[in-house]
């Protein structure tokens, strides 16, 4: 599907008045279905695009026109195709087919089901065609970052009140998001996640203001700490396998509009 019918689909959900989970909820189906249709990644079936033509109250012709030519359709589909033989490798047993590619796996079997398996999850649609979703869960650390911050919050007040530490204090505030990433490392066994240079910024400014009797004379010497960053992940480079971290990043900031 081209961009010019996704950004018609965006306009017509807006107008009226639906989020994608709206939508996918009177259809049917997945938020993410809804979702690679209005990133032009994918396309409605034929009753789908009669439902949404019935929902938004208007002709099949008005969602689907385009100022495109057929020759221009062609060598947009022609592109495609050639973009995903290229990073997918196909195994064919009869009439099942296995697709492996870096967005995941997608078997479809000869009864006309299908799944797919990648980082965001399970998608299947059996042979009668009933969606069947299994989302993978978000890790720990995006359950801990909101209590770790109201914790910084409460440390900042006590330290500041009973300590007189208002003006240094603040450097409690980057805890949250150093023991995050640790538990991110973890969870994605990808040292590469951690956040190496907030946690220099925190040690940097911890021993020039908190250590007693070390302000004086620390701030000069101790900016080679930071040269702990690209030691870091020149060391850790050799053992973090990359991530294509842009559709995790696309769906969490999905319009929820």
């Amino acid at each position: 599907m081209n961009i010019e019918i996704a950004n018609r689909l965006v306009k017509l959900r807006k107008e009226k008045g639906m989020s994608q989970e709206d939508l996918a909820d009177a259809l049917g189906i997945s938020r993410q279905a809804v979702s690679k249709w209005e990133r032009a990644e994918a396309s409605p079936d034929t009753d789908n695009l009669i439902c949404l033509a019935k929902l938004y109250n208007i002709s099949l012709d008005e969602i689907l026109s385009s100022d495109e030519s057929v020759e221009d359709i062609r060598e947009e589909q022609k592109e495609k195709a050639k973009e995903a033989e290229q990073d997918t490798i196909v195994v064919e047993d009869g009439e099942d087919t296995i697709h492996i590619g870096k967005h995941g796996i997608h078997l479809k079997a000869k009864d006309g089901s299908h799944v797919t398996i990648n980082r965001k999850g399970i998608h299947a649609i059996n042979k009668d065609g009933v969606e069947v979703t299994k989302e993978s869960k978000p890790g720990i650390s995006k359950y801990i970052e909101g209590p770790l911050f109201l914790l910084s919050v409460v440390g900042y007040i006590l330290l500041g009140t009973y300590l007189h530490m208002w003006a240094s204090a603040w450097i409690i505030f980057l805890a949250p998001e150093i023991i995050c990433s640790t538990i991110r490392c973890f969870e994605r066994k990808n040292p590469s996640k951690f956040n190496m240079p907030l946690l220099a910024v925190f040690v940097y400014f911890f021993v020039c203001m908190i250590i007693p009797g070390t302000s004086a004379h620390l701030w000069h010497p101790m900016w080679v700490v930071f040269l702990a960053i690209p030691v870091y992940y020149s060391i850790v480079k050799p053992f973090s396998h990359e991530e294509d971290d842009d559709d995790d990043d696309d769906d969490d900031e999905e319009d929820k509009d």
